[in-house]
């Protein structure tokens, strides 16, 4: 816990004194003697990031927890550990272009097992605050997963995904109903894979359905199936289950 706190002080420090360096308006200011920063990390320096959004509301980054501020008082929103995934404007992959004027100050964090918390109007500060939380899941649950996820179980997911958005056995129609994408969606979560965060929640239940949908549109002892996937629908579901236990944090 202590080198991840001194890695996030960093990462905090930096990312948000190079973002006022560039933005001199940037609507942050990076507090080293922060009242509300965490006393006991870093010798007590409480360094803390206080980011005053468009609408009047007051979000402080530690490095530890992401807080907000009414009146004097800061109440916490998320402790870092439990974040497994963000998005930037919109859940959906396929709405981030259309909703990036109206929402690009716009960012979605996911606790585990909470609901998605939603910071809206973050202005300008809404990069810094990405690249931020970025490093957080790099440092506290990418590289964790990663660890645990051989090549071999990712190379087969991915092998699922490309099959899935790629190949012939499901119409666009499909997709949508099925596993709720579109297949422009589904063709960059394919097309990134597994070069991105896997901690993102919907990944589990997406790849599960697939996983399971597939032995329905392709019979398993065909030469189709042995060309697209190259391993059993048991091997398949294998791997489904341990990403989901991972990415959940069950294992």
């Amino acid at each position: 816990m202590a080198m991840i706190d001194w890695l996030l002080t960093e990462q905090l420090v930096e990312t948000f004194r190079d973002a006022k360096a560039k933005h001199p308006d940037l609507n942050a200011e990076l507090e080293a003697r922060s009242p509300h920063g965490e006393e006991e990390v870093l010798a007590g320096a409480g360094t803390a990031v206080r980011i005053d959004a468009t609408d009047g509301a007051v979000y402080l980054l530690t490095p530890r927890r992401l807080r907000r501020i009414v009146g004097d008082e800061a109440s916490t929103m998320l402790t870092y550990s439990d974040l497994v995934g963000y998005d930037w404007i919109s859940p959906d992959m396929a709405e981030k272009v259309d909703q990036k004027n109206a929402h690009f100050d716009r960012l979605y964090l996911y606790p585990r097992s909470e609901r998605p918390i939603v910071l809206d109007h973050l202005g300008r500060a809404v990069y810094p605050a990405l690249k931020f939380f970025a490093h957080v899941l790099e440092y506290q649950s990418q590289k964790v997963l990663r660890r645990k996820l051989d090549e071999e179980l990712l190379e087969l997911l991915g092998r699922c995904l490309v099959a899935a958005t790629e190949g012939p056995f499901f119409s666009d129609a499909e997709l949508e109903s099925l596993f709720g994408r579109s297949r422009k969606s589904l063709l960059v979560v394919s097309g990134m894979w597994p070069r991105m965060n896997l901690a993102a929640p919907e990944l589990p239940r997406l790849l599960t359905r697939i996983v399971a949908e597939l032995p329905r549109r392709i019979e398993p002892a065909s030469d189709v199936w042995a060309e697209w996937l190259g391993a059993t629908p048991e091997k398949l579901e294998t791997a489904a289950e341990v990403f989901r236990r991972v990415s959940m944090g069950e294992v």
